[in-house]
């Protein structure tokens, strides 16, 4: 048996694997239609007859179930197994064509069309084996086939017209069975070899966009880290005495810095949108406050270039809604750039309505209109410039700078929130925002909180760094030394725990990529009470920014997380947050 089994190459297709599961799985539905069948056999012939039928086909179906219970998911079966299999289902095949021969033979000749009907049966019952092996095939439809030819032309005594057309009839059924079945398993084959073609091109593209993802996040990490360095300083510069002319040099280099990382974030943004994992933070937003507030960011850019930058909001619109602030004003700052950036005369409007028609879900559709003066859009590239990495003309982006993926953010996101935007034609650009948000009552005003003294009293505090980027280490020093932080800096997180076995900090800034011993490691060690205070803050300084890094760090036990470049202000913020005892991580666990 095992020689045969090795020597007969379809028992290497391990597309038997699957067909002995669903055959294991899938014995109730067989055994109803052969109870039904037991009962009509019980009343037209003889119930001991249709009792010793089911007991064959019982037989025949245990032999089977006790092969394919031995076939496991995702386990690959040894050639004997499915040769097994294959050779159980032999018995089956034979009782039910026998009970077809038991019909043909009986002494009704009516019984004859049922004993047909069998035959049939199990003809196109076998038409779901077309994409198995060929001796998975040939077992199920070689009995059937056989008795179609066999007893029409040995056992049927009547002759004449009618007699001799049914026989031929039936053997062409035959013929034409067979061809069929031919043609539909080079069909079949056809589909597999398609299908297996596209799971390799889904496997290739699934790689692609994994290879893509992993570029991104390394490309990203790599940008940054420099770019931490060149801010950092270029902060620091800017707070040292200048004079104009070098103080005017050092806030370009803070501009053009920003307006790299800005390129970065772009492309950061994108890579999140295109892997779904761009997530919507409902809260309380007075939405007049922020489209005002978008604007008033602008105002001095589009003064600098001699254009006016007018803010509408029409009466009936609501204040307070429930929306996500940072993603509408991430679209509105996209769409008011992009408006200043082509206009050469007059100015941009910000407009924002409401929608026309009421929604019946609550929600409410609001338009913010982005018009500018501009030379406009020609309506051929109406749509081609929500694609990314394009514009309109390869001219602009000579003239005018961007990579052509402001507006593709901008309407994954608005898509992503409900709406979307479109750009309408006018004599010069109009870019609708349209935005579905719940509103909401105002919320009680709350009491402005009386400064705190241990905000304005770093100068007090003892900070431990922990990083091994020895341009990033004179970075935060020339931040916070200028504040008067006591500071002491390490090169790894096995430094940083004898450091604070040594001594007390008030708070400690973890670099996440570093040699010997790593940010989270070291972090594990500081929460299981391996080096001083278990509770002492300590905040994440990463290059990590992909989707989820944030929340990632904020759930192994971060107090917050900063990602490179930082800037002096928020690390200053952060780090009198996590002293005051207002870590970001408590925000993670309320939301």
């Amino acid at each position: 048996m095992r020689r045969f089994a090795s020597s007969w190459s379809p028992w290497a297709d391990d597309r038997l694997d699957e067909v002995a599961l669903d055959t294991h799985r899938l014995l109730p539905s067989r055994l109803i239609p052969a109870a039904l069948v037991t009962a009509g056999v019980a009343h037209a012939l003889n119930p001991g007859l249709a009792l010793s039928w089911l007991a064959l086909l019982l037989l025949g179906e245990g032999l089977a179930r006790l092969v394919t219970g031995r076939f496991r998911p995702g386990v690959s079966a040894p050639r004997s197994l499915r040769a097994g299999f294959v050779l159980a289902a032999l018995p089956i095949n034979l009782t039910w064509a026998g009970l077809g021969a038991v019909l043909w033979l009986s002494q009704e000749t009516d019984f004859k069309l049922a004993a047909v009907g069998v035959w049939a049966g199990q003809i196109i019952y076998t038409q779901n084996f077309r994409h198995q092996p060929a001796a998975l095939l040939a077992v199920s439809a070689a009995a059937p086939l056989a008795s179609l030819i066999l007893f029409p032309l040995a056992f049927f005594d009547l002759r004449g017209i009618g007699p001799e057309t049914a026989r031929w009839s039936l053997l062409l059924v035959v013929l034409t069975t067979v061809s069929v079945m031919l043609s539909n398993r080079a069909a079949a084959r056809r589909m597999d070899e398609l299908t297996r073609g596209l799971r390799e091109e889904r496997e290739r593209a699934e790689d692609a966009n994994r290879a893509k993802s992993t570029f991104v996040a390394v490309t990203s990490h790599e940008l940054r880290t420099p770019m931490n360095g060149l801010l950092g300083m270029a902060h620091a510069l800017d707070r040292s005495p200048l004079d104009a002319a070098q103080r005017e040099h050092v806030r370009l280099m803070i501009k053009s810095g920003d307006n790299l990382m800005q390129v970065l974030n772009d492309v950061l943004d994108l890579s999140k949108i295109e892997a779904g994992r761009v997530d919507l933070e409902l809260v309380a937003i007075n939405l007049h406050d922020l489209v005002r507030a978008a604007g008033d960011a602008w105002r001095d850019a589009a003064a600098e270039k001699g254009l006016w930058l007018r803010v509408e909001i029409a009466p009936e619109t609501p204040a307070w809604m429930l929306a996500d602030p940072l993603r509408i004003r991430q679209v509105l700052m996209n769409l008011i750039s992009n408006g200043l950036k082509f206009t050469c005369t007059g100015g941009v409007t910000l407009q924002l309505t409401n929608a026309a028609t009421a929604r019946s879900d609550g929600l409410r559709d609001l338009h913010l209109r982005v018009v500018d003066t501009g030379a406009g859009v020609p309506a051929a590239f109406h749509e081609r410039i929500f694609d990314s990495f394009t514009q309109a003309d390869n001219a602009v982006s000579r003239s005018h700078g961007g990579t052509g993926l402001g507006l593709t953010i901008s309407r994954a996101l608005a898509r992503q929130m409900g709406g979307d935007v479109v750009l309408e034609p006018t004599a010069g650009a109009a870019f609708l925002f349209t935005l579905a948000a719940a509103p909401i009552a105002a919320p009680p005003v709350l009491a402005e909180p009386e400064p705190d003294e241990a905000g304005a009293g770093l100068d007090a505090l003892r900070v431990l760094v922990a990083e091994d980027n020895a341009i990033n280490q004179i970075v935060v020093r020339a931040m916070l030394e200028a504040t008067g932080v006591a500071l002491t800096i390490v090169d790894d997180g096995c430094a940083a725990l004898e450091a604070l076995k040594g001594g007390a900090f008030d708070a400690v800034l973890m670099d996440i990529n570093m040699p010997v011993m790593d940010g989270i490691t070291a972090l594990a060690a500081i929460r299981a009470g391996a080096a001083g205070d278990p509770s002492t803050p300590v905040i994440a300084l990463t290059a990590s920014a992909m989707s989820g890094d944030r929340e990632r760090f904020l759930a192994l036990g971060f107090d917050d997380h900063l990602g490179k470049p930082i800037r002096p202000r928020d690390l200053l913020a952060a780090i009198d947050s996590a002293v005051r005892g207002e870590p970001a991580r408590a925000e993670l666990a309320r939301s």
